[in-house]
């Protein structure tokens, strides 16, 4: 079994294909409505489940970075919004 789950924001994504060629989303933004929805999921999935994550090792560097985020109540935001897009077929 894999001791961590495998969640990538924008930027990864981006690293690793050719997916975001041409996307009119801006991979490295968490939140607006030019953010990468990729990278705004990404970094509410660590803090909707930061408890259970933050004893893991191999994600402990991770939910800490996501807690210490300036803007994260509004990436919860975001993510609700994207969430109720991708729900009603307009993302």
């Amino acid at each position: 079994m894999a001791s961590k789950p495998y969640a990538a924001g924008g930027a990864y994504i981006d690293r690793m294909s050719n997916y975001c060629k041409g996307c009119a989303f801006d991979r490295e933004k968490r939140v607006g409505d030019d953010a990468c929805p990729f990278t705004t999921l990404y970094w509410d999935f660590l803090l909707r489940h930061a408890d259970r994550f933050v004893k893991n090792p191999r994600m402990s560097t991770q939910v800490r970075a996501a807690q210490k985020l300036k803007d994260a109540a509004a990436v919860q935001a975001r993510a609700r919004d994207v969430l109720a897009q991708l729900a009603n077929g307009t993302l």
